[in-house]
């Protein structure tokens, strides 16, 4: 509310209040300073502590009335902007079902907020249409031109609202965005960018923005957890952005642990060959990512299993954490025995995700518990087992009696 409206207000209030009571308590200081070494006397301080006292209170005074003024008609204009919001959604969709005229001319600030709601509201040809009526209403390109200048605060409301417009005319001026100094600006346009990126229909255009974000992701470095978040949010589009990041010349290692990630996530079933490689990256965090993407997917090919197999004994605990995870689509015979060994691992995290994946294998891998727990060398991997076999119990007794 501060950064929307009435900021500049209040920090000049904020400002003289501040002056208000630094300065005479300063020359207060200065003459108690004085007093102590006899140069000045009782009258003339009592005086000097008087007014500082009383310019305290009126600096207090006057930052708590503005507060509470703006308290109060803050809350009035956003009472005020939600009704007429009501009341343009209204007419909106009084323009869609045909039932109201189209207003003519450009929008004010609530009939654009209300398009936007129905953007993000409505499906199919009737969110078509609200794009249509944005455009044609010059309010896209306003809020471009937005985007582009002004205050941090005001271009950051500008990219969120062409985020939730998703209209693909402006995904150029969101990449370009990316590129800007201020990283707020750089992370908003490249989310922004990604969800348009999504609405984009044309195969080439599409490819020629992912082409485009990725680009500017990669010379702005954004970190990992950004571009996985961007991947994600482009969706459909995702498959043309993860090529892109996957076919850089030097893609960076936390760029392609996040295409990686996408893939996972996404279980974009297109790239399982092309995540195979990644399997045996000197970075251990790619790595990791490629072993979390097979699980994902649920694929692994034959020759990767030699590979699945090496990262179970690896020094890495996480490494082996994934493996353990992946290991269920190894061949049921090794997969029990890998994974039975794998439950008297030093860390408790990859014990826990051996225990799992056993559980994942079905009846095979409950009896393989079974007897880890009765038979197992390790006293940690029997308790692991009993641990697994106890969360299983409530749908073992649901299996029995169905």
């Amino acid at each position: 509310m501060w950064r929307r409206y009435g900021d500049v207000t209040f920090a000049v209030i904020f400002s003289v209040a501040i002056s208000l009571e630094a300065i005479p308590l300063g020359y207060l200081t200065w003459r108690l300073a004085a007093g102590i070494f006899g140069s000045s006397g009782g009258a003339r301080l009592g005086s000097v502590l008087l007014g500082a006292v009383g310019s305290t209170t009126a600096a207090l005074l006057l930052v708590t009335s503005y507060v509470l003024a703006y308290q109060h008609v803050s809350a009035r204009h956003e009472l005020d902007r939600a009704q007429r919001r009501q009341q343009w959604v209204a007419r909106w969709l009084g323009v869609l079902s045909g039932a109201a005229a189209e207003p003519a001319g450009s929008l004010e600030t609530e009939a654009v907020e209300a398009l936007l709601a129905l953007r993000e509201t409505l499906r199919g040809s009737e969110s078509a249409r609200v794009a249509e009526l944005l455009e044609r209403h010059g309010a896209v390109v306003e809020l471009e031109r937005s985007a582009e200048h002004g205050s941090v605060s005001g271009r950051l409301d500008a990219i969120v609202a062409l985020s939730n417009a998703r209209i693909p005319s402006a995904l150029m001026t969101l990449v370009n965005g990316v590129y800007d100094s201020n990283q707020l600006i750089s992370v908003a346009s490249a989310r922004a960018a990604a969800r348009t990126l999504a609405r984009v229909d044309d195969l080439f255009d599409r490819d020629r923005g992912a082409s485009a974000l990725a680009r500017a992701m990669e010379t702005q470095e954004l970190p990992y957890g950004i571009v996985e978040e961007v991947v994600v949010l482009a969706e459909e589009s995702a498959t043309s952005l993860i090529a892109v990041l996957l076919q850089h010349e030097r893609p960076r290692a936390p760029t392609v642990r996040a295409a990686i990630d996408g893939i996972g996530r996404l279980k974009l079933l297109i790239f399982a060959e092309e995540v195979v490689p990644f399997l045996t990256h000197a970075d251990d965090e790619v790595r990791g990512a490629a072993l979390r993407a097979v699980s994902r997917l649920g694929f692994l090919s034959e020759a990767s299993h030699g590979v699945v197999i090496a990262a179970l004994a690896d020094e890495v605990d996480f490494i082996r954490i994934h493996a353990a995870t992946a290991a269920r689509l190894l061949p049921p015979t090794q997969a029990l025995s890998l994974l039975s060994d794998r439950l008297g691992d030093r860390s408790w995290w990859v014990r826990r995700a051996a225990a799992d994946a056993l559980v994942g294998l079905g009846p095979a891998g409950l009896a393989q518990l079974g007897r880890a727990a009765r038979e197992h060398a390790d006293r940690f991997a029997r308790d692991m087992a009993e641990q697994a076999l106890r969360d299983q119990i409530s749908n073992l007794v649901r299996a029995v009696v169905a």
